[in-house]
Parts: structure tokens; sequence; C-alpha cells
């Protein structure tokens, strides 16, 4: 088997690249994440090879929308969920590799092991709440996806931990945002800062040196209001800060697509899934910020602070989408 490896930035962008130089029934042997992208190591359908117990000519051409008998049930419960064929095609064809028996349903071995392969595309970044990393964090992302609420269990998450705890807000547009920060940052006995400029941005950064971590609230844009980032991304660049982009569970497919493209340019250094308890499926955000490369912190599971944000788990997720576990996210 002549094996063949293709790096991209996305994994959709990956598999572009198999099938343009391995052909539409390309037999991928392995997919995972790499700290820039996607791997996808893939042989040509028609080299010589032996094809696990045939399964790879029992494939349908092309395969978007239909599954080999034995990942069907799976693959319609993950549709289900929400995932998108991209993600989906992808685990199929990796679980071609293996000895698993996708001719025909019910084979014991296939549940848990193509959870391990779709967990192992889903990138993690526990970063976000380790000391030191994302010291200087900004929230960002649309409109009532629930930023300040986050950035408030991730306060609450750091003064647990005995954390020096600063927050910053740039949302002058939303009174009611800033008076809501303001008593969370009176519970949490905090300090709260307002700043109107990239010269207070910049004095409150230096006031508050000292803390372990700061934590910037941002003001929620549309993501079609193009003429506001270039702002936020100057104000971010130049105070270095690390950017979480809130993404509500809920948004479909093409939408997660337009608000990733607008904040693309800040650069985005961890998705949290916010409102999770407010969809029946979430995979079409989840497989939105796979497909775009993108690292996962937190799942945001209720409006309870600090209680209701998890850190988001691969393999957790993995088993939700194929509902091999109970979908609901827990602490």
């Amino acid at each position: 088997m002549l094996l063949q490896r293709f790096e991209a930035k996305t994994l959709p962008q990956a598999l572009e690249r198999v099938r343009a130089e391995c052909g539409e029934d390309a037999l991928v042997v392995e997919t995972r994440p790499t700290h820039g992208g996607y791997l996808v190591i893939a042989a040509r359908a028609d080299a010589p090879a032996r094809k696990p117990r045939d399964q790879a000519a029992a494939l349908p051409a092309p395969l978007l929308a239909k599954w080999t008998r034995g990942f069907q049930p799976l693959a319609e419960r993950a549709t289900d969920f929400g995932l998108s064929d991209p993600v989906l095609r992808a685990v199929e064809k990796a679980l071609l590799g293996t000895r698993v028996d996708l001719r025909q349903p019910g084979d014991p071995a296939l549940p848990a092991l193509a959870s391990r392969v779709l967990a192992a595309l889903v990138r993690t970044e526990p970063r976000v709440e380790a000391t030191g990393a994302f010291r200087v964090t900004a929230v960002v992302g649309p409109t009532g996806v629930g930023k300040t609420t986050t950035l408030a269990k991730l306060a609450a998450r750091a003064r647990e931990r005995g954390e020096s705890v600063a927050i910053v807000t740039l949302d002058t547009y939303r009174m009611a945002a800033v008076e809501q920060l303001r008593a969370f940052a009176d519970l949490l006995a905090v300090p709260f800062e307002v700043a109107f400029t990239p010269a207070d941005l910049r004095r409150v950064l230096q006031q508050h040196a000292s803390c372990d971590r700061i934590l910037i609230d941002t003001t929620g844009r549309s993501p079609r209001d193009r003429a506001a980032m270039p702002l936020l991304e100057g104000q971010l660049r130049a105070i270095g800060a690390a950017t979480l982009l809130c993404l509500a569970a809920g948004t479909r497919a093409r939408d997660c697509r337009v608000v990733l493209d607008a904040y693309e340019p800040l650069g985005i250094d961890a998705v949290c899934l916010t409102k999770w308890d407010e969809t029946v499926a979430p995979g079409e955000a989840l497989a939105a910020v796979v497909e775009a490369g993108l690292p996962l912190s937190h799942l945001c599971i209720g409006q309870e602070v600090p209680a209701d944000i998890v850190p988001a788990c691969a393999m957790q997720l993995a088993n939700a989408a194929f509902d091999t576990e109970p979908a609901g996210v827990s602490a």
C-alpha cells in the first residue's frame, strides 16, 4: 500500500487534497488533528493493498449521504445530533483501515471505535484555565451568545483555584452589561474596570499587571459588521490578549461558518460552545469548529455561575454524538 500524507489547516481541505490526488474512492487510513491543522494518511483504492474484508469495495461513491451498512445506524444518530457529512465521512473512511466489520450492522466493537476516531478529530484547549497560558483573555463573539456570563463563570472558577483576577469590559454600548459585570465582580471581590479607549485598556492592564488572570469582555457584534472587526483586532493585538470565541451551540452550520470567518482575523485561540442546554442538535456548531481546525475549551450548560461550565472533553462529545452514552454533558 503506497501511503501518502496530506496536511491542511482544516479537515475539509485535507480531504479535498486526498480526493484530488487519490480519487473519490481513496482509502483513508488515519485522520488526526495536528498543531497547525489536520493530517490525513491515505492511499489510492486501486493500489495493490489488502482492503480489510473488502469493505472498501462496498462503499457507495461518492460517499456524501450514503454509508456502509454497518456505519449507517451510527451515522443516522450523529446526523440527528447535527454532525456534518464531511466529519462523518472522515470517521467512516478511517474505520475502513480497522478490523471492524462495516458490511453489516451489529459489530459490537464499532460504536466505541467510532467514538475514538471522532474524538481524535476534536481538538481541545485545556490551557485556557492553566496558570500563565491565557493570563490576559478577551471573550469575543456575536450578540446574545452569553459572553458576559461565560466570563463570569471563568472568573469564578479562577477564584476557586485561588487565583487573583481582574475583570475589564470594553462593552460600553450596553450599560446593562457593565452593571451585570460590576455585580459579578463585587460578588467575587475582584477589581472591575471599564475601558473606553485603547489608552484606557493599556492603563488598566498595567494597573493590574500583578493579577494571575485578566478577563476582558467585549462588545457583541454581528458577524456581518465588518467595520467593527479591525478596531477590535487592533485593540487585542496591541495588548497581546488571547481570544476566546463564544459560539451558541444551537447555531446553524451556515451561520457558524459566517461567524468563524468574521472572527478569524482576530486569531481565535479557543472556542467555547455556549447554551448547550438550549438545543437538541449541537453537532452543527461542533462540526463547524472541527472543520475549521479550531480547539474547544469549554461548554456552557446553563446559567448558574460558576457551576454550569465544563471543560470540553473530546471523548464525551464523541459519545454524545453517536449516542453511545447519554447525550447530556455533566461536570
